[in-house]
């Protein structure tokens, strides 16, 4: 048994999820939650410490038998200066690595994002060129970077890194909760096109991913596993409504306007979040419903990683666990 987990970014939504899922394998005998937020629940058994990362992090957190996962990130976009999503995501890895390296760390596991792909219709897997078309993959890819200097360092340092489609489940508040709002209050359309490829998966699908990945690692000796993570179905938006239509008992959505049309409706709206009355609606994210996402998970389907969920069941967990059933 490895000694030791730190789950930096254990606040958050994978973080949270995260744990869940160490706390049910029961590999480690002790497990730390590290960051900036007071956490939204507390599970038996895991510290739970506060502390903003992207200031140094105290060496006694760590030691030789201690793997660390590297969560947090600045993830919503838009929504923040781009020099922001650098300062967050690539400034709380730096804080990481220089731990991992005093500490003796042998074993990160790291989360990137989707986001280092360029979008489009073409089906992406881990072999696809990089191409991030905004601050946040960029951002990633810098962080990749860096932890792949690190692990060139040691003959016994191991490195995950999981590149993720959009996830979604339990304290999503992500595009997943902005569409589940947009239907029940039946203002959602679909921008351009119903056939969008919007490649997603389920948080706890995602958590059980890292411990797969870790004992396929011992398995084989790899030091390093890059991963993408999503559904292997290819999830259009249309089936990813008509799922949350049949779980969320909302009337099915069938209204597919112009983009150009919806882009003018939505500058008001610009307006008012400029002026800090906040709303979801911006022009690069109606972009987002009409330019697709196609995330292929090829290792994780040629090492028969085994999928817990499926978009439908997936739904009904999420909702089951949400208060009201509001997929919060």
């Amino acid at each position: 048994m490895v000694r030791q987990a730190l789950v930096i970014g254990g606040s958050g939504f994978i973080g949270m999820h995260t744990l869940r899922a160490l706390q049910r394998d029961g590999r480690y005998s002790r497990v730390i939650s590290l960051d900036i937020s007071e956490p939204v629940e507390q599970l038996d058994g895991v510290e739970y410490r506060i502390h903003d990362c992207r200031q140094p992090i105290p060496a006694e957190l760590a030691d030789p038998d201690t793997e660390i996962y590297n969560l947090p990130a600045l993830r919503t976009f838009p929504g923040h200066p781009d020099a922001e999503y650098f300062e967050t995501n690539y400034g709380t890895t730096e804080r990481i690595i220089e731990l991992a390296e005093a500490a003796g760390v042998r074993t990160i596991i790291f989360t990137s994002t989707m986001s280092v792909y360029a979008t489009g219709d073409e089906p992406k897997t881990e072999d696809s060129p990089i191409d991030p078309g905004n601050a946040y993959g960029a951002s990633k890819v810098k962080g990749e970077a860096l932890h792949r200097q690190w692990l060139a360092g040691a003959p016994d340092r191991r490195l995950v890194i999981c590149r993720p489609a959009v996830i979604f489940g339990y304290r999503d508040n992500g595009n997943f909760t902005r569409l589940a709002n947009a239907l029940r209050s039946r203002y959602f359309v679909f921008v351009g096109r119903s056939d969008t490829i919007k490649s997603a998966g389920y948080v706890t699908d995602l958590a059980d991913t890292f411990l797969f990945a870790l004992d396929r690692m011992t398995e084989t000796g790899a030091r390093e596993i890059l991963y993408n993570f999503a559904y292997p179905e290819r999830l259009t938006i249309r089936r990813i409504v008509d799922a949350f239509c049949l779980v969320g008992g909302y009337p099915r959505v069938r209204l597919v306007l112009p983009p150009w049309l919806l882009n003018a409706a939505a500058l008001p709206f610009e307006a008012l979040n400029a002026i800090g009355i906040k709303n979801p609606i911006h022009r690069k994210r109606l972009k987002k419903l009409y330019e697709s996402t196609n995330i292929v998970p090829r290792w994780l389907e040629e090492n028969g990683f085994p999928f817990r969920t499926d978009i439908v069941s997936a739904l009904e967990e999420w909702k089951a666990e949400s208060p009201d059933a509001r997929f919060v």
